[in-house]
């Protein structure tokens, strides 16, 4: 939804100044400082003003900081000369305090990213994933066409429900242009003009594994569903291999989102018809035994023990196409993950993914260009959509809309491009279902005055933190040609931490490399060469989400020294795998300590002391602060997701669950709304739908 918008004057120069310092010499050598600034223009206009004008705000920051940096005797760092100006990153990079630092890395990381955006830079380093991604779909759909076209079809089998193929009702103030492969029931802002009042059984807000799900559950059995979802609704056929486009149109924030604390922890929220299904890796598990019976033994969650979950869990597994990869599917990253493991003699298995048969192309995070990946894009939502449901894109709620405690409807409106008001749509219902996430659920209910009697409403937050490193080989490696994540190193998931490896497309990749300019580029030519390889920890503190006004939702989540020493273990450990799989150089998550040239080096890495604020740490698994319990003053909403202080009013989504479940998340989230969507049907008369 966002269009390009000049950068201000004041601040284009200090801008160009700092690229020519952080990016590689090509970019003054091949003039394309033009293109660089085009793609930070398209970037800086995907952010909210807040954060927009914050990122302008520390580029002039850095510039008039310069004049405290003694060499530069008082002068901005747009008038030092090119030596001075590059000590002088260096410093703030690396020698001075921790928010000098966050704040050179921070730019730094955003203007490398729209560098490795470009033709150009790709070409140099051998990334030229297109030609490749089309090679891989024609493979695909030449090996396992029937196979595709069954499980294409399967998404819309009758289950024994009566409401198949139901004409979507016309709708005021809309007009539908016919387009190819157009779902029916789908309405964009571009196709409303006017204000809009409609009416159902049930709305949801948010269209991700928990929204998606829900819906389709619903409309199986006849009930009037409507699905909003804020972010845009984008088509299979228009994915690509673009980061930097995937962040302005699939991401919430341009991917821009940070948990406050020390260190601060990157996060992703997919914003986008199909929500975070769309851009995750696909990867799929069920609930831990030992951790549903904790729920159930000491969260007072009712029917929730494995044996009650099991057949959620087959249904679920059935609708998206749980599976393992086809062999020729996974590519050299990921078998030099295994043989490290195999010489270590460290338990590895197997990824189970949603997909059929995944042809590798490693860009889930751009959206699935080929559809293999069985996200809710792709699955519930059309079989909901069959059965009559209705999907508004493009559309932000604002409320859901209450008589006294009874919620019954929503309030919101079409986003105009540019992020623009449009029209308003007004939804009366008489079941108000919030799926948008564990950050956008809490947030939704203290705008519409909904408040929890156990005031644990936006607490309980865990969100797994992430670390990865980059090893690098002799011999080329392709991570990018292959799929995303083929195994999983399971070995110390009793002491939770999991292993696992995971290309990153160049750009993204430069937003946590501390190199910069002739050192980065030097760097990069080795792509090809790198596998990207980290660890996710079962986290053992919580943190939480406040609202803020003009802001709105702030995340706070400072992780505990035993679970940073975990992340540092957890690292050493990755790093010991890659060695033992002939990895030459080993480059660390942790500001100031020395790259690693052998398993030798991996004593002096675990005697050294790494402070808080030197780990770069990251998470896309955010869950809890609307947790489930039978017991009011524990939990928001009950074990089915009935909020505890109100009427009609329902929670989906992985704020439900009572802790962390040291697994990717998807699946649980969706076993538990099957479950939960069985028993609104059940009880569907209590609140006449």
């Amino acid at each position: 939804m966002s269009t390009s918008r000049p950068i201000p004057r004041f601040a284009r120069r200090i801008i160009t100044r700092f690229a020519g310092v952080v990016c590689p010499p090509e970019l003054r050598t091949t003039r394309r400082v033009r293109s660089l600034l085009a793609e930070f223009s398209l970037y800086l206009a995907a952010l909210p003003p807040h954060l927009r004008l914050g990122i302008l705000a520390a580029f002039v920051l850095f510039d008039q900081r310069a004049r405290f940096y003694p060499q530069a005797r008082g002068r901005r760092f747009v008038d030092l000369d090119a030596a001075l100006a590059d000590a002088y990153f260096r410093y703030m990079a690396h020698d001075s305090g921790a928010r000098n630092r966050t704040l050179a890395q921070l730019l730094k990381g955003l203007i490398t990213l729209c560098y490795y955006e470009l033709p150009q830079a790709q070409a140099e380093i051998g990334y030229n994933p297109v030609r490749y991604t089309a090679a891989i779909a024609q493979r695909r759909l030449a090996t396992y066409g029937k196979d595709i076209r069954r499980s294409e079809a399967a998404v819309f089998a009758n289950d024994g429900d009566t409401s198949r193929d139901v004409a979507p009702k016309p709708l005021p103030f809309v007009s539908r242009e016919p387009r190819p492969g157009r779902p029916a029931g789908l309405t964009e802002q571009s196709d409303v003009s006017g204000d809009m009042t409609v009416t159902c059984d049930v709305v949801i807000v948010g269209s991700g594994a928990g929204g998606a799900v829900m819906a389709a559950e619903l409309a199986d059995v006849g009930i009037d569903v409507v699905v909003i979802e804020e972010g845009g609704y984008h088509p299979t056929e228009s994915f690509a291999p673009q980061s930097g486009h995937a962040l302005r149109t699939l991401y919430r924030d341009a991917g821009a989102q940070s948990a406050i604390g020390t260190p601060p922890i990157v996060f992703s929220e997919g914003r986008c018809v199909g929500g975070s299904t769309v851009i995750n890796g696909g990867m799929c598990w069920r609930t831990p035994d030992a951790i549903l019976e904790r729920w159930s033994r000491q969260e007072n969650v009712a029917e929730v023990t494995p044996d009650a979950m099991s057949r959620y869990f087959d249904k679920v597994e059935r609708r998206i196409n749980v599976a393992y990869q086809d062999p020729e599917s996974i590519g050299r990253d990921q078998q030099l993950l295994k043989m490290g493991a195999d010489r270590l003699r460290w338990e590895i298995i197997p990824n189970r993914r949603n997909q059929v048969h995944c042809g590798g192309c490693n860009i889930c995070t751009s959206g699935c260009p080929t559809g293999a990946k069985r996200s809710m894009l792709v699955t519930y939502l059309p079989r909901a959509m069959s059965r009559g449901a209705r999907l508004f894109a493009d559309c932000r709620v604002e409320r859901i809309t209450r008589q006294g405690k009874r919620a019954t409807g929503v309030e919101g409106y079409f986003v105009r491009p540019g992020g623009h008001r449009g029209p308003r749509l007004s939804v009366r219902a008489g079941v108000v279902i919030s799926a948008c996430g564990s950050i956008q659920t809490p947030a939704l209910l203290w705008r519409s005055g909904f408040r929890s009697p156990s005031g644990q409403l936006g607490r309980n937050l865990s969100l797994h933190p992430n670390a990865k490193l980059v090893a690098l080989f002799d011999d080329e490696v392709y991570g990018w040609q292959g799929v995303h994540q083929a195994y999983q190193v399971r070995q110390f998931m009793d002491a939770g931490i999991l292993i696992t490896a995971i290309n990153i497309q160049p750009s993204l990749l430069t937003l946590g490399l501390p190199q910069h300019g002739r050192e980065l580029g030097t760097l990069m030519k080795d792509y090809n060469r790198m596998v990207v390889a980290g660890c996710l920890i079962d986290d053992s503190r919580t943190g939480r989400v406040q609202m803020r006004p003009v802001i709105g939702p702030v995340v706070s989540y400072q992780i505990s020294e035993q679970d940073a020493a975990r992340i540092v273990r957890g690292i050493s450990l990755t790093a010991e795998l890659m060695f033992a799989a002939g990895a030459r150089r080993v480059l660390l998550p942790f500001s100031g300590a020395p790259d690693l040239h052998s398993a030798a080096d991996l004593a002096d890495l675990q005697a050294r002391t790494i402070p808080l604020d030197a780990i770069e740490l990251l998470t896309v698994h955010l869950m809890g602060t609307a947790r489930m319990s039978e017991d009011r003053r524990r939990g928001v909403v009950s074990s089915f997701g009935a909020f505890h202080d109100a009427e009609g009013l329902f929670v989906a989504d992985a704020s439900l669950f009572p802790g962390p479940i040291g697994v990717n998340p998807m699946e649980t989230i969706m076993a538990l709304v099957t479950r939960n969507a069985e028993w609104l049907i059940a009880h569907r008369s209590r609140y006449g739908i």
